[in-house]
């Protein structure tokens, strides 16, 4: 007899912006000093995002050296899983939590969004759609966000990568940026 597949082990955990900034700043702290993918004018910065309708995920956008990236939270207020939809199943981590790094289409009451689900332990599970890949053009966090909202963003130097490689391993926050080009706007 086949037993069923294990319940996703899901890590969600109240929104909280600091959190998310602290796991943001640690990262870049791992980052070398002389890291030419980093645009160090930028801060990491995060902006809460006015919520739609009841039931929609709470979001924000967050600035890095690296990209703009719109990050959506789900509680366990109204159900333990998170309103997504994947083409294959969902894999785990070792810990036996839904893996970071999975590609999914992240559902509103309005829209659905590409997103790639993202772990940190300060955060816990948290879903990442980037906005804007490339920041090196950018010398304030205001003008990167004015770009990224308004999908007026300069052409740059966007990281290619095959989605079978990409998808194929688990990958942090900090590699997201990478990923940009696989669930991002191209022009």
């Amino acid at each position: 007899m086949v037993s069923p597949a294990p319940a996703p082990g899901w890590d969600c955990r109240w929104p909280d912006p600091v959190a998310l900034k602290v796991a943001t700043d640690r990262i870049l702290a791992a980052r070398p000093e002389d890291d030419t993918d980093l645009n160090r004018r930028l801060a990491v910065t995060v902006r809460m995002e006015v919520p739609g309708q009841d039931g929609d995920p709470v979001s924000a956008i967050l600035v890095t050296p690296w990209a703009v990236e719109r990050v959506f939270w789900h509680f366990n207020g109204s159900s333990a899983t998170p309103p997504i939809r994947f083409a294959s199943e969902l894999e785990f981590d070792l810990q036996g939590r839904v893996a970071a790094g999975q590609g999914v289409i992240l559902e509103s009451s309005q829209r659905t969004y590409p997103v790639v689900i993202a772990w940190e332990p300060e955060t816990g599970h948290h879903f990442v759609q980037t906005l804007l890949h490339e920041v090196h053009a950018f010398h304030s966090v205001e003008k990167a966000i004015q770009s990224a909202l308004s999908g007026n963003t300069p052409r740059g130097r966007i990281t290619q990568a095959s989605m079978a490689a990409t998808l194929d391993k688990e990958v942090s926050r900090r590699g997201l940026f990478s990923l940009g080009s696989l669930f991002g706007r191209r022009d």
